[in-house]
């Protein structure tokens, strides 16, 4: 392969590499090492998009000529365009949490380890993208991993950050060994852990109880990166103890390359064993459907339902984002490109939404705003740029039309309706949760909006937008912003190429 294929990769590479060395060299403004962050994650992004083929930017294409989308090889690497999507969504949370955390103090301790640590967890997660092969699949995730225990922790001053990456840390472990005990097993049941192996080339498994043991070791390892219940609780106090921005990261980041392990683990099983009664038992295939499917339902209803007795905003914001989790799993589950497409569109809005929800929280709290929900009372008139945005954000998450958030859970749950069968089911759990969801989201904006401020809160005249906040946070939150509005009016572009890029997925079997 020519080495230029892997481009975005090498960028992100020295730019963490470059940082790095600029703190050695005594380099202490923390505009530096955002800067370099910053412009290469804009940088992977356009040669990204310009691998997946967008006019304006296809003359920036390094990609060999039949490379893109070839059928799956033995390889450990492969392209294909899905990848390439969610490679761009990994950049573009990337790119908008650096821009974000330019605005904090120029010269805070460690913050070339922040920007450094989340640069090669950008890496590790492109990698997960272009993995064909279970081995270094779950390597690739180690790599963004270690990298995002670390960010956690990164300013070795406020006990709570500690503790939260210790949290972090310990339970990550745990997902390590489950999921890498599940892949020896995959590999004693089918002779190798190439996902052509498990795939289209999979041979009849000797061991049909083996591979099942080894899916569901997976299901609980990778259940730990995407916070599917029952391994969902490590989530909450790490988002809630970690410095919002790295919350940010994660919640908006990080956990989507496990969404995209979970397609490549399972699809091919899902797939080819459903129809191809000869490599396994007939309800092989049924089994794993079922056990996602369940995984789903629980996750989403889990989250929703221990959201709304929050009191704090980080723990609330927590909880949500496990339950849209629970949303995209349906796409794994129910196995169809249409649900692929769904459930990465899904991933996309989620990027906004949640990225877009926890770097108002950090730009908040910088205003002296407390952690309690009580503590944002009538901030919608003393800040009324920052609280529409919040409640756009807001709006999205609930599924309000001309929103992305209501495009993609119309996309996602019409996919599970198409399905027909045992999955129609599942359009309706997330019917329900999306409706259980806006009791939250309305009580936020009502405190937002309705509540009196607290007496001790001395009116104001409505300052600039970005006042306060610093302009790189405020220029995070307004792109976030436009994207949310623009995508929910006019998604047609954006989601045709996922969707065309989700069906070539499932039909090359992963």
């Amino acid at each position: 392969m020519d080495p230029l294929a892997y481009a975005p990769e090498f960028v992100v590479l020295a730019a963490a590499l470059l940082v790095f060395l600029a703190d050695v060299l005594g380099v202490r403004r923390l505009e530096a090492f955002g800067g370099i962050a910053t412009g290469a994650s804009a940088v992977a992004f356009a040669l990204v998009l310009a691998d997946l083929g967008t006019p304006v930017l296809s003359g920036l294409s390094t990609l060999p000529a039949g490379v893109l989308d070839a059928p799956l090889g033995p390889g450990i690497t492969s392209f294909t365009s899905l990848g390439l999507v969610f490679q761009a969504i990994f950049l573009l949370a990337a790119f908008f949490v650096s821009l974000a955390s330019l605005s904090r103090p120029s010269a805070e301790a460690g913050s070339a380890v922040f920007f450094g640590l989340l640069l090669l967890a950008t890496l590790g997660m492109l990698l997960v993208a272009l993995s064909a092969d279970l081995i270094f699949l779950l390597l690739a995730i180690e790599l963004a991993s270690i990298s995002t225990y670390l960010m956690v922790g990164y300013s070795r001053k406020e006990a709570r950050h500690l503790e939260a990456a210790m949290k972090f840390y310990i339970i990550g472990a745990l997902s390590t060994a489950l999921s890498f005990f599940g892949a020896s097993l995959l590999f004693g049941a089918y002779g190798g852990t190439s996902f052509y192996g498990l795939g289209p080339a999979a041979t009849p498994i000797g061991y049909p109880t083996l591979a099942l043991v080894g899916y569901a070791l997976l299901i609980a390892g990778l259940g730990f990166k995407v916070t599917a219940v029952p391994f969902h609780a490590w989530a909450v106090d790490v988002y809630d103890g970690a410095p919002t921005d790295v919350s940010a990261f994660l919640a908006g980041g990080t956990k989507k390359m496990g969404i995209f392990a979970f397609f490549l683990v399972f699809l091919a099983p899902l797939l080819i064993l459903g129809h191809t009664p000869a490599l396994g038992p007939r309800g092989f295939a049924s089994a794993l459907q079922l056990t996602l499917g369940i995984a789903a339902v629980l996750t989403m209803t889990v989250g929703n339902l221990l959201a709304l007795l929050q009191k704090e905003m980080k723990r609330l914001l927590a909880y949500s984002s496990i339950s849209q989790a629970g949303y995209m799993l349906i796409g794994v589950a129910v196995a169809s490109g249409p649900a692929v497409a769904g459930a990465t569109f899904q991933v996309l809005a989620h990027v906004f939404m949640k990225t877009g929800a926890f770097l108002v929280v950090a730009a908040v709290a910088s205003l002296g705003v407390g952690p309690l929900i009580e503590d944002w009372r009538g901030l919608g008139p003393r800040r009324p740029y920052l609280s529409l945005s919040f409640a756009l954000m807001l709006l999205s998450l609930a599924g309000v039309p001309l929103t992305i958030g209501f495009v993609s859970k119309f996309v996602l749950f019409s996919s599970a309706v198409q399905a027909k069968g045992p999955f129609v089911w599942l359009a309706v759990a997330g019917l329900l949760n999306s409706a259980l969801s806006v009791f939250y989201y309305a009580r936020i904006l009502k405190t937002i909006y309705l509540d009196p401020p607290a007496p001790t809160d001395a009116p104001a005249a409505v300052p600039a937008p970005a006042a306060g906040i610093g302009w790189g946070r405020g220029a995070a939150i307004l792109l976030i912003t436009v994207g949310i509005v623009a995508l929910g009016i006019y998604p047609g572009p954006v989601l045709s190429g996922i969707q065309a890029a989700a069906s070539q997925f499932v039909f090359v079997g992963g």
